[in-house]
């Protein structure tokens, strides 16, 4: 039996004053809901940010098939390769000061906890996104983007979504379980949100190289993510 000396210890949610560890922000919300839209305009917007999205395998995948291959035949292959290098990236633990954004449905409690966790426990700072929408708005998403989630797997995250989203709104930002911040959002603040948070912490890096960052504003007009 494994003694109390021994169990790893959570770094506590940074207090006021106190620097926290490198960001780590999970980008959540069911298929449709514009996670890798999100995350391909903030990667655009924030400099030195690090994007884990399993489009990216979706992508290299396809490029190697014949187009007449549906994707659903070669999705569970691009979900492991991305849980994979997921939890590769928090178990190394931060290797710079770079925010580090990663795509995750976080209709799963377990597994959601499980990732800020991890997260916290190897020296980031966890933050969750979840992205608010509506299930038409999520239905829509899919057929937007080409790739429709079997309605079996679907409702599976729609129910466990709609479950967790009280206790999820609840949180209003403050922090939650071993997340430093729990954000409820619907996509246009969702995207602002987490574009504020990771130029923050980039911006820091880049203090030395203004040209790294010239053009890149927080302009409010610029189009959120949908």
């Amino acid at each position: 039996m494994t003694t109390p000396a021994v169990l790893p210890r959570l770094r506590p949610v940074p207090g006021p004053g106190e620097t926290p560890g490198p960001l780590m922000i999970v980008v959540g919300g069911v298929p449709g809901a514009g996670k890798s839209t999100l995350l391909a305009r903030v990667a655009d917007d924030a400099p030195r940010t690090v994007v884990l999205d399993p489009d990216r395998y979706r992508r290299a995948i396809a490029r190697r098939l014949p187009s007449f291959v549906p994707y659903v035949t070669y999705r569970w292959a691009v979900h492991t390769l991305h849980a994979v290098e997921t939890v590769a990236r928090l178990a190394r633990g931060p290797r710079s000061a770079a925010p580090l954004l990663v795509h995750d449905t976080a209709t799963r409690a377990r597994r959601r906890e499980t990732l800020g966790t991890l997260a916290r426990l190897r020296g980031w700072d966890p933050v969750l996104v979840a992205v608010d929408v509506s299930l038409a708005e999520a239905l829509d998403g899919q057929l937007d983007r080409g790739r429709v989630v079997q309605p079996e797997e679907f409702v599976r995250h729609w129910e466990r979504w709609t479950a967790q989203r009280s206790a999820l709104a609840a949180s209003d930002g403050g922090p939650r379980g071993p997340w430093s911040g729990v954000y409820l959002m619907a996509r246009c603040d969702a995207y602002r949100r987490v574009r504020e948070m990771a130029r923050q912490r980039s911006l820091v890096l880049a203090a030395a190289r203004p040209e790294a960052v010239r053009g890149h504003a927080l302009d409010a007009d610029r189009p959120c993510a949908a």
